[in-house]
């Protein structure tokens, strides 16, 4: 699978980093028989489905937990150059030539350290 779009690409990676860690932690839950996880789920009906489900949870749970820490780290402070203190921020607003055109562009906003 080839994914393009550099965000996909970083999105997945982190995901399937962090889906791989939930499996492995509910994979050591059920091999060291905390808390009686695995004895009780050898006493249901179909035995499979109390290990699937708690390894789906931990699957999905950590998966989301890892693209969301990747994606609230992911740097975005611009550095303008001219070293007077303040840090570059764009915001997009709307064109000022022809405001029916409905192209934006961004906005220079400076903030102090």
């Amino acid at each position: 699978m080839h994914l393009k779009s550099p965000m996909l690409r970083f999105l997945f990676g982190h995901g399937v980093i962090g889906g791989g860690a939930g499996i492995a932690i509910a994979v050591s839950l059920l091999a060291f028989d905390v808390a009686g996880l695995a004895s009780l789920s050898m006493k249901s009906e179909p035995t499979w489905l109390g290990p699937f489900l708690l390894c789906f949870s931990f699957f999905a749970s950590f998966s989301a937990l890892a693209m969301g820490a990747a994606v609230m780290s992911f740097g975005g402070e611009g550095n303008d150059g001219d070293d007077d203190g303040t840090i570059v921020r764009h915001r997009i607003v709307p064109g000022t030539q022809n405001p029916d055109s409905g192209h934006a562009e961004r906005a220079v906003i400076r903030v102090r350290k």
